[in-house]
C-alpha cells in the first residue's frame, strides 16, 4: 500500500482510495488509474484545489474487468485525438447505485439514477458527468466477447440508452452489484465463468430491451438466432453451415448473403465462437487442449491449435500460461 493505491503481485492495481492523499496528488493518482483502466481521458473537477474524496476497486472476471466507483462529483471526456492515440478498445457498462450521472455519446445522452446503466463505445468520444457524489460499478468488455454475443449494429445502437431497473436489466443489475462486491476467495476458474454468463446475458437484455425499427430488428434477429444455433451446437464436430441455416428457418445461400452483410462469413462465426468457448475453457478448467479441442467441436487437435493460433495470436498452451 502506499498513497492510497493497493497492488497485486502483479502490479495490477485493485483499490485505490485518495482520501489518503493531497488533493493534487489524490486528482492526478484517479486521472492516471482511470486512463491506465478504461483508455485515456480528461478528468476535471468543479471545485479543484478542494480535497477529493472517490474510492475505486476491481478485478477481472475472466476477459471482463468489473470495478467498484464512489466519487465525488467529476467530468470525464473521452475525446477523438485519446481514441486516435491510446488504441484502447471495447465497451464499458456503467451502471449507477447511488447518485445522478449523465452520458452523452453519438448525440444521446443517458440520465441514469439508482440502478439504471448505460454502454459506452471505447471507440467513439463520449462525455460522462455526474451531477452529485455518485457511486457506479463499472464493468470493461472486449469488442470481440462484446460482438461475439450481440451484432456491431445492436451494440452500437444501444450505446448512450438509458437502460432502467426493470425486467432482464434489473435481473442483470443485481448480478453485477454482487460481482463488483465479491471478495478475493472466488478462485479464477469461477470468476472466468461468471464472466462469460455476465456477457451472455447483457447480450439477452439488450436484445430485448433496444428497439431498432422493424426491418433492422428482423434482420438484427436473424444474425442473433445464429449466433445462438451456432453457440448452441459448438460441441458437435459435424455441425454443418446447412444445419445452422435450417435450424435458423432459412436457406443456406440466404444465411451466407445475411452474415456476409456484416463483413464475416459463416464458417467464420463459426471458428470464431468455437475459438472463444476454448479460451474460456482453457481459463476455468484443467482440461488438456486436446480435450478442450474435442468440447468445441475440433476432431483434429492441430487444426485447433493452428485455428486459435490465427485467430488469437497465441497457442492455446501459451495463452493458458499467460492467463494464469
Amino acid at each position: 500500500s502506499h498513497g492510497g493505491l493497493r497492488t497485486t503481485d502483479t502490479d495490477d492495481v485493485v483499490e485505490l482510495r485518495t482520501g489518503d492523499l493531497d488533493s493534487t496528488e489524490g486528482r492526478a493518482e484517479w486521472a492516471r488509474t482511470i486512463g491506465q483502466l478504461y483508455g485515456e481521458k480528461d478528468v476535471t473537477w468543479d471545485k479543484p484545489a478542494e480535497r477529493y474524496d472517490a474510492e475505486w476497486g476491481g478485478r477481472s472476471f475472466g476477459r471482463l474487468h468489473v470495478s467498484a466507483i464512489r466519487s465525488d462529483v467529476q467530468t470525464v471526456v473521452r475525446s477523438p485525438a485519446m481514441i486516435r492515440d491510446s488504441g484502447e478498445d471495447g465497451y464499458l457498462l456503467l451502471m449507477v447505485t447511488d447518485g445522478a450521472v449523465e452520458i452523452t455519446q453519438c448525440d444521446r445522452t443517458a440520465e441514469l439514477g439508482r440502478g439504471a446503466f448505460a454502454l459506452v463505445n471505447l471507440n467513439q468520444p463520449f462525455v460522462f458527468h455526474s451531477l452529485v457524489p455518485f457511486h457506479q460499478v463499472a464493468v470493461r468488455i472486449p469488442t470481440s466477447l462484446m460482438e461475439s454475443r450481440l451484432p456491431a449494429r445492436l451494440a452500437g445502437h444501444a450505446v448512450a440508452r438509458t437502460y432502467e431497473p426493470l425486467g432482464a436489466p434489473a435481473v442483470l443489475g443485481r448480478l453485477l452489484a454482487d460481482l463488483a462486491g465479491s471478495d478475493e476467495s472466488m478462485s479464477q476458474a469461477t470468476r472466468a465463468s461468471f464472466g462469460s454468463a455476465t456477457v451472455d446475458m447483457l447480450a439477452a437484455a439488450l436484445s430485448e430491451t433496444t428497439s431498432i425499427g422493424p426491418a433492422l430488428t428482423q434482420r438484427e434477429r436473424d444474425l442473433a438466432r445464429i449466433a445462438q444455433i451456432i453457440s448452441d451446437g459448438l460441441h458437435d464436430p459435424y455441425l454443418s453451415l446447412p444445419d445452422v441455416a435450417a435450424a435458423a428457418g432459412m436457406s443456406l445461400r440466404n444465411m451466407q448473403k445475411l452474415v456476409s452483410a456484416t463483413g464475416h462469413t459463416p464458417t467464420g462465426l463459426l471458428h470464431q465462437a468455437r475459438v472463444e468457448r476454448a479460451q474460456n475453457l482453457l481459463l476455468t478448467t484443467d482440461l488438456a487442449v486436446a480435450d478442450v479441442a474435442a468440447a468445441v467441436g475440433y476432431l483434429d487437435v492441430s487444426h485447433f491449435s493452428r485455428t486459435f493460433r490465427r485467430l488469437t495470436g497465441h497457442s492455446p498452451g501459451r495463452f493458458r500460461a499467460a492467463k494464469s
